[in-house]
């Protein structure tokens, strides 16, 4: 354990510095998107938009940033998930694409073809985002999600499937890191509706939307995770909510 500490403290400190700023930007912002019910209740229950953002910069700073990188980097290595992060040229376009790609998914996409379905959708996009939300997206979306569905997540059920069905292969088979990008990319899109219920009424619009979306995005991060390592994920995932919020500050 203090050799694991000692060789991975740089990326530690930095899931930690990443989660403690963004989940504490995240407690700022999104009382903001909330239903009136659900502020009501936060309001009963003596909440205050300082308390939601010390728990948001708790919630991910310590048990995200610090216990569940901490697993992941040991599970990853075990499955031969993990990559050190260095410049790689091949990586650049892939990262890129998936980055612009996630960017116009956000918006305008979702505005133009889940708005006209949804009013909630449509006044997503009716007022442009401030600093906490776009730091929010950026280190809580960029960074934290991506420890918790690809380099924790991911990786455990790759370890899982390959002790299940793969005992006596010397080397993981490819079908095993692709079952457990699925799995973790579906996970990663249900792990939004919870978020959505807080805000608005859930139909099957919007059931489909999270799906398609946190879904097929998710499965883009797998596939950057298994083949580049952690941080070009990360960099998709983070320049894709950035991107968006620039083009809304411009837009809207």
């Amino acid at each position: 354990m203090k050799d694991h500490i000692k060789n991975n403290w740089k990326f530690q400190l930095f899931v930690l510095g990443s989660g403690l700023i963004g989940g504490y930007c995240t407690g700022l912002y999104i009382p903001d998107m909330y239903s009136q019910e659900m502020l009501q209740q936060l309001q009963e229950k003596g909440m205050t938009t300082g308390m939601l953002a010390l728990s948001g910069a708790v919630q991910y700073g310590i048990f995200y940033g610090v216990i569940l990188a901490a697993a992941g980097l040991i599970i990853s290595k075990k499955v031969g998930l993990w990559k050190e992060f260095r410049f790689d040229k091949n990586a650049v376009v892939p990262t890129a694409i998936i980055a612009v790609i996630g960017a116009l998914c956000l918006f305008p996409g979702d505005k133009l073809i889940f708005g006209s379905f949804s009013n909630w959708v449509n006044d997503l996009y009716t007022v442009s985002p401030g600093l906490p939300k776009i730091i929010a997206g950026l280190l809580v979306g960029g960074v934290i999600e991506e420890v918790m569905m690809r380099l924790f997540f991911m990786s455990l059920v790759t370890l899982i499937i390959s002790k299940l069905f793969c005992k006596n292969k010397a080397e993981i088979p490819a079908w095993v890191f692709a079952a457990a990008n699925i799995i973790s990319a579906l996970l990663f899109a249900a792990g939004h509706l919870p978020g959505t219920m807080a805000m608005t009424t859930l139909t099957p619009v919007l059931l489909f939307r999270c799906f398609l979306f946190n879904g097929g995005l998710g499965l883009c991060f797998g596939c950057l995770y298994r083949k580049y390592g952690i941080g070009y994920a990360m960099i998709a995932h983070g320049f894709a909510h950035l991107i968006s919020d620039l083009l809304m500050i411009i837009f809207i």
